[in-house]
């Protein structure tokens, strides 16, 4: 034999070994859970669960349950609120890797089993040098349980739903190995370690935080520190697997209203009944922001206590940028409508952002 054959044959044994270590690297010994179409394995806030033909499929308000503190710990806030929609989920039952794996983009990437969308940890804003937007959670738009209310007033998740794994418990989690969710490809998402470090699996992840069980079946897993990440990227084709419909908010010139960003740290988040309308109400501090005041001067807010709010279009108020002021750099006012409201309205009683209403 040649000196060149015999390189040929070590380098192919090279390339062999490293390819069994590869498949090594991200295998678990343990099987997982599947459970699609068990209702057990979803929270009360999932409807209508059906498995038929290739696909599983459910429905969910896109809210989670009402013990998860929403909202709470944001300081960059989009003056959004977490409404209910008719959020309509289908997957395939039997998902496969694709040859080549699918970066995320901001947007939705999956679905939690309490039917709340998760979503890329990006926002929507402009890219940064790493060719992504900045985080969402570093921007400060995230509450404690990892999620907030996007532009269509849509609660969805950006990292580890940390409420949601908290509610699911460590037997759920750690013992029987059961879905977080399901991401945008189909396979299921976890949380092994998040309770039980023994079932840390960290360093057996892949490039997407993925790995195989011992049956075959792949699927994701959350980080349980640092960046609380969910997934990096899809293995396996990525599905166009939910539908929405809601009506969006207006003001009381019939216009949709698009939350502008505010240095509004939230220390509080009510859901509350006025009038017989849903009423959202978000109290907290808002810093360092140019405001105009009703008397046409502009004031630069250092730390001012209020609430936004929203029943209808006729009882409403939130920051919105205006061209009125003769100043530099943005300048916002408080737009707001109250003759809707009824006049025990919570949020018109201390609101100092009321002094700033056009």
């Amino acid at each position: 034999m040649s000196s060149k054959y015999n390189a040929l044959i070590i380098a192919f044994n090279a390339w062999l070994i490293s390819m069994s270590m590869s498949v090594v690297a991200h295998t678990i010994d343990e099987k997982i859970a599947d459970c699609k179409c068990d209702e057990a394995c979803y929270t009360d806030e999932v409807t209508d669960l059906t498995c038929s033909g290739s696909d599983f499929s459910f429905k969910s308000n896109s809210l989670p349950d009402e013990s998860h503190t929403l909202m709470i710990g944001i300081t960059g806030n989009n003056q959004q609120f977490p409404s209910k929609h008719n959020m309509e989920i289908r997957l395939p039952l039997n998902p496969k890797q694709a040859s080549r794996v699918t970066q995320t983009e901001p947007g939705a990437v999956g679905v939690a089993v309490n039917g709340v969308p998760i979503f890329d940890p990006s926002t929507q804003g402009p890219k940064q040098s790493s060719g992504k937007p900045v985080s969402a959670a570093d921007a400060g738009e995230l509450d404690e349980c990892g999620g907030h209310a996007g532009r269509g007033d849509d609660y969805h998740y950006h990292i580890a739903p940390k409420c949601l794994i908290k509610e699911l418990g460590a037997k759920a989690i750690d013992v029987k190995k059961q879905p977080v969710g399901y991401a945008a490809d189909g396979f299921p998402i976890l949380a092994l370690g998040w309770f039980d470090k023994a079932n840390d699996i960290e360093a057996k992840l892949d490039e997407c935080r993925g790995a195989t069980d011992v049956s075959g079946q792949y699927f994701y897993n959350i980080e349980n520190q640092g960046d609380y990440a969910i997934l990096d990227c899809l293995k396996g084709k990525e599905q166009r697997f939910a539908r929405d419909k809601w009506v969006h908010r207006k003001n009381s010139k019939g216009k949709e209203i698009q939350g502008m960003p505010v240095k509004l740290a939230v220390t509080d988040y009510q859901q509350i009944e006025s009038k017989g309308k849903s009423c959202y109400v978000m109290s907290g501090t808002l810093s360092d922001e140019q405001v105009l005041k009703a008397n046409g001067k502009v004031q630069r807010v250092k730390q001012l206590k209020g609430s936004i709010f929203y029943c209808s279009a006729s009882c409403y108020g939130q920051f919105v940028e205006t061209r009125k002021a003769k100043a530099r750099g943005r300048t916002s006012l408080f737009d707001s409508e109250v003759k809707g409201c009824a006049i025990d309205f919570v949020a018109l009683k201390n609101n100092a952002f009321l002094d700033f209403s056009n």
